[in-house]
Order: C-alpha cells, then structure tokens, then sequence
C-alpha cells in the first residue's frame, strides 16, 4: 500500500510541474474561419489545444458550414457541413501542420418517389498538410493548407484551404 501512495505522489508532483513549464503561457483556444479547406467553400472552426510536448502541439478541431441555405422549394432548410479533425503542429510561431478527420455533411434532396424533402448523411475522411503562422502566446492566426477528401470513402477530391482566426490569449 505504501508504494501504491509513493507512487501517486509522484505522480502529481510531475503533473504539476508539467503544468507549470507548459501550460502557462501557452494559448489553447483558436476560433478562425477556413475558405475552402475541409468544410467545403468555407467554415467557421473552433480548436482546441490538448496536447504539449515542446514544439509538438496537438488540437482537435470542430467547424460549421453550409452550402445551400435553402431546399429545391425555396424553404429554409439548410444543408449542414460539420468538418472534425485532429491537427498536430510542429514548431514556434511558424508551424508545420498535419491533420485527419471527418467532414459529416447533412444534405437535403428530393426524395423522387413522393416529391418531398429528405435529409442524407454522410461522412467523409479528410486530411489536411499546410503551415500556419500562429504564435504560443496567442493573437493573429494564418495559415494555408492542402486538404484532400475522400468523398463517400470512394471518390478522391483535392481541396486547398486558407484560414484566418485569432487564438484567445491564455490568463495567468
């Protein structure tokens, strides 16, 4: 029982002082909008920073898009895009990115056989390489990108993605 605690211990002192050399001063959230890239012709996106290992950060990312506002009737009826992804970083305020994920896409169409509205959801991988100039601290972010899909997992398409956003400072 003694080792289970010493071992506890020592598991919290290293968590702490991880904490501190890393977490400080280091920004971890990052709202920006993507023109292209793995959303389709655009999509607003929000990461999340959840890994940090020196230079190497790793974020996951979760977006909003929409081709179509409106259904072959003209209603409001939306189609809805939702790009999700893992995106890992290397670097200091340059960084070289590599990422994957899914694109959900929530598409509506005619149903031919009764004339009416229907919703289909699919997903597709995507992928995405590219740089970004984003600094640690926070502030100003760009970066441009190589986004492939794979459409329905048959058809490969190539996309390319521009983004700029601002990544929120963090509090000490």
């Amino acid at each position: 029982m003694k080792i289970f605690y010493i071992i506890l211990l020592l598991l919290l002192i290293n968590d702490e002082v991880k904490s501190q050399l890393d977490l400080d001063n280091i920004s971890k959230n990052l709202l920006y909008l993507e023109v292209g890239g793995i959303g389709g012709y655009g999509s607003l996106n929000y990461e999340r920073i959840i890994l940090i290992k020196e230079k190497l950060k790793i974020g996951a990312r979760i977006g909003l898009s929409t081709y179509n506002v409106t259904d072959f009737r003209t209603k409001f009826n939306p189609d809805v895009i939702i790009p999700i992804g893992i995106n890992g970083l290397y670097g200091n305020s340059h960084k070289i990115m590599v990422g994957f994920g899914q694109t959900i896409s929530n598409i509506v169409s005619v149903n031919p056989s009764n004339w009416r509205t229907q919703r289909k959801t699919n997903l597709h991988l995507n992928f995405s390489l590219g740089y970004r100039y984003q600094k640690n601290e926070g502030g100003m972010m760009f970066g441009i990108s190589y986004t492939p899909m794979v459409e329905f997992y048959k058809s490969y398409r190539h996309w390319v993605g521009i983004s700029v956003g601002y990544m929120f400072k963090s509090k000490k």
